[in-house]
């Protein structure tokens, strides 16, 4: 259990108040799949917590039940701007809330990751969505990715 995690259930305890556990609980990293093919387990799950490591609770035909998790990359976000000359973080277990550490240009600071799914993007060209849909992978559903158009982004299916 991690820092802050530890932080809320202490602030609650002196409170008085029950904090469920899987509501401090990070998930399991991936996303859930858009379809699975697979015959579906027997056992069904409320929480990622109730999932082995590589798996997920998605629902599939009004059940939640644990699958296999698509593998996701969690990149830093480029930098805009230089940031304040401190290091805050020396690596992503310094981190809470599925951040990573990522340099700002002078020192290092805990961000929010760009997620990166696997697989390529089809030739814009022949994707004739215009505007923006999305600015990264993690917005799209499954195993879609955020994908340049000929005229904008979109959620696409990789190739």
């Amino acid at each position: 259990m991690d820092n802050h995690s530890s932080a809320i259930r202490t602030l609650a305890l002196v409170f008085g108040v029950f904090v469920p556990s899987y509501l401090t609980l990070t998930p399991n990293v991936g996303h859930c799949p858009s379809n699975f093919d697979g015959p579906l387990p027997d056992r069904t799950c409320m929480w990622d917590i109730g999932c082995l490591d590589g798996y997920k609770c998605c629902v599939f035909n009004n059940r939640p039940v644990c699958v296999p998790s698509i593998p996701v990359e969690k990149k830093c976000p480029l930098i805009n701007e230089y940031g304040i000359c401190v290091e805050l973080c020396s690596s992503d277990s310094d981190c809470s809330n599925g951040e990573v550490c990522c340099s700002n240009g002078c020192g290092h600071v805990c961000k929010i990751p760009i997620i990166v799914k696997p697989g390529q993007c089809p030739d814009p060209r022949f994707t004739h969505q215009c505007g923006t849909r999305c600015f990264q992978d993690g917005q799209c559903s499954g195993e879609m990715k955020c994908c340049p158009t000929s005229c904008g982004q979109a959620c696409r299916h990789p190739i």
